[in-house]
């Protein structure tokens, strides 16, 4: 049942990114042709400004999963209702917290966008809009999280995968019509907020007995889940830090014009990454089930599972993301927006580190180690500021991009540690020896493929990027079945394929 919900869900994420990739890659050359690399730079910086922000949601979001797992396991109809209502009073406090922060950053925006031709106003303009486009999703959170701890996060997916065609479709052809970035963001607004009321509206249909209920939790329940939001909230500050300072610092140290460059780039990976975030959520609330039903040997075996799992995909995307982004990135955008291979080799790691890290992330998230792993975060936060702002100084971009590649090493460690010591009670030197395997290979088969599509060059530049697509897929692909075809993770995951297919067909698996 936990393997079918995820699986559910995460076809119906990975169908969501594939159409989201294929119509942001067209709004981006849009918005490049409308608005130009600052437009595109600014838009980029201000995402993670008020990514900033939502610091302010402190982890609700995970505590309120974490705490709906036992209600929802048992039916407890009261509970789930209590819970709601609680934190519907918490997301409306937070969206007036992000409102009063967010004004009082407006006189510090000039020291953070540079070298754009904007006017002040005109960037305190877009500030408010992307303020108000954050807000606005506050007020309905509480209702997703309801479904992704349900095992249904593809009722989300479904939903947002509508509106997300409906805001690329839409926002082109207002980037079009108007060459405007503000007009752009209120249509962003509108298409948000319409987003959220479909959500809400098939929450109410699923759940309809939430509605209706004032019953208030009990002051020793609200006491431990301030407690799981104080030592999460560490958390979200590291992780917020790690994947959000990145376009800051960028911006501050080496120029808002290049933020623009580098998010030609992360638009591609970050398709990738909201690929595997949706597997994360997907998988979130039958780990959290699996935790609270089934016994720590099995849960090892789960994990191991898992990592293999996101190894075989990071290692073939890996390889496809070294040898094609720059050759797609000069095909859709243009050669003088190409980054040079050293920040691109960075890129591509963090990525395969920030896939490696799910299963684990997500184990703990489920197993309520909130109080100790803040202490990881502190240290990985810590580490990313110095680091990143040290070597961005002095070698730029590239610095910056390493300081965030030491803080998933170092978290990554400490949290693998922190799990099997606390939860699990056993020695994880035989998940770190697995690790460290499929880092080494994961680097050779990027740096195989890499150098075999050196030897590619027909002259047809759209020939080239093919055979070169062929070469990135095949080799990691075949050396990895080659390799793990006899190991019990393959074996599982390619038996729970052959039975997802055979109940697809209607037909018994072999």
């Amino acid at each position: 049942m936990r393997a079918k919900a995820t699986i559910k869900n995460s076809l119906w994420g990975f169908i969501q990114q594939v159409v989201i990739c294929i119509l942001s890659l067209v709004s981006r050359r849009v918005m490049l042709d409308s608005i130009g690399i600052d437009g595109v730079g600014l838009n980029g910086l201000l995402v993670n400004v008020l990514a900033l922000l939502s610091l302010a949601e402190m982890g609700v979001g995970s505590v309120i999963i974490y705490h709906m797992y036992a209600p929802l396991a048992q039916g407890d109809q009261k509970e789930i209702c209590r819970l709601m209502h609680f934190y519907k009073g918490i997301y409306r406090f937070i969206a007036a917290v992000i409102t009063a922060i967010g004004l009082l950053m407006i006189p510090f925006l000039p020291y953070i966008v540079k070298g754009v031709h904007y006017s002040q106003g005109y960037i305190t303009a877009v500030f408010l809009l992307f303020l108000a486009q954050t807000v606005s999703s506050y007020f309905f959170s509480y209702k997703r999280s309801l479904l992704s701890a349900d095992q249904k996060q593809y009722v989300i997916t479904i939903i947002d995968l509508l509106f997300r065609v409906l805001t690329v479709i839409g926002g082109i052809v207002v980037l079009i019509l108007t060459r405007e970035l503000i007009y752009y963001l209120v249509f962003l607004i509108v298409v948000g907020i319409l987003n959220n009321l479909a959500v809400s509206f098939r929450v109410n249909q699923l759940y309809p007995y939430i509605r209706n209920t004032t019953d208030a939790l009990s002051p020793e329940r609200r006491k431990s889940i301030f407690r799981n939001v104080r030592d999460l909230f560490i958390g979200k500050l590291s992780w917020t830090i790690t994947s959000s300072t990145d376009n800051i610092l960028i911006s501050a140290l080496v120029g808002t014009i290049q933020v623009g460059m580098y998010s030609n780039y992360t638009i591609i990976i970050n398709t990738l990454t909201n690929v595997m975030n949706q597997l994360s959520a997907a998988m979130s609330g039958s780990i959290g089930n699996l935790l609270a039903t089934e016994s720590k040997e099995y849960i090892d075996t789960v994990l191991h599972r898992l990592l293999f799992a996101m190894f075989f995909i990071s290692a073939f995307c890996s390889a496809c993301l070294i040898c094609l982004i720059n050759p797609f990135v000069a095909l859709m955008f243009g050669e003088n927006l190409v980054l040079g291979l050293d920040i691109v080799s960075v890129c591509v790691l963090n990525f395969f580190l920030m896939t490696m890290r799910i299963p684990v992330w997500n184990m703990l998230s489920a197993s309520g180690l909130f109080q100790k792993d803040k202490y990881i975060s502190i240290i990985g936060s810590t580490i990313n500021l110095v680091v990143s702002f040290v070597l961005g100084m002095r070698i730029g971009m590239l610095g910056i991009l390493i300081g965030t590649t030491s803080t998933y090493l170092i978290q990554y460690i400490l949290k693998i540690i922190l799990f099997y010591k606390s939860f699990l009670v056993k020695s994880c030197k035989r998940v770190f020896l697995w690790l460290g395997a499929y880092l080494v290979l994961a680097f050779v088969e990027s740096a195989a493929a890499f150098w075999l599509c050196g030897f590619i060059s027909t002259g047809q530049v759209y020939v080239d990027f093919i055979l070169k697509g062929v070469v990135a897929a095949i080799l990691p692909l075949c050396l990895n079945v080659a390799l793990f075809c006899r190991t019990e993770p393959f074996r599982y995951l390619l038996n729970l394929g052959k039975k997802m297919i055979g109940k697809y067909k209607g037909t018994p698996a072999s």
